[in-house]
Formats: C-alpha cells, sequence, structure tokens
C-alpha cells in the first residue's frame, strides 16, 4: 500500500507536459501532469515494495529450513 505522501513525491518527481506550467507544491491537484509518466512511477514503485517484501518472505522460509543456505542467500543477494 502506499501513502499520500508516497503519490506526493511521485507527482512531483514527474515531468509536466509544459515545462513551463509549474505543479502545484501541495502535490495534490495539476492540469499538465504527463499521466503516463506518474503510472509508470507507481508502478515501479510498487513493484520494488512488493520485490523487497518477497524477498524477505523467501529468506525467512529458507531460514525455516535451513539458518546457513540463508545467510548465505541474503549476502549473495544483498539488500534491495
Amino acid at each position: 500500500m502506499m501513502t499520500e505522501d508516497d503519490l506526493k513525491r511521485i507527482l512531483m518527481d514527474c515531468k509536466s507536459q509544459d515545462p513551463s506550467q509549474p505543479i502545484d507544491p501541495k502535490g495534490l491537484y495539476t492540469d499538465n501532469l504527463d499521466i503516463v509518466e506518474f503510472g509508470q512511477k507507481v508502478e515501479e514503485k510498487l513493484a520494488l515494495k512488493y520485490a523487497r517484501i518477497e524477498r524477505a518472505e523467501c529468506i525467512k522460509f529458507v531460514k525455516s529450513l535451513n539458518a546457513e543456505v540463508a545467510r548465505a542467500l541474503s549476502e549473495k543477494r544483498g539488500a534491495m
């Protein structure tokens, strides 16, 4: 799940269709947002979030079977 602040940050990172038009500093409304870019950035953020959760669950499961293998997996794959 994404918070309102997450969405505001993504909105502020997006380019506007007309660079001379400012995006609302509160991050709530804009008439010139590149909606495709915004959608892609939301999708990327969610994908990364769920990939991190999946990796943690995978390592947790492997640890329940073999702690040494889980440690090696965690070290080899590194932080995400």
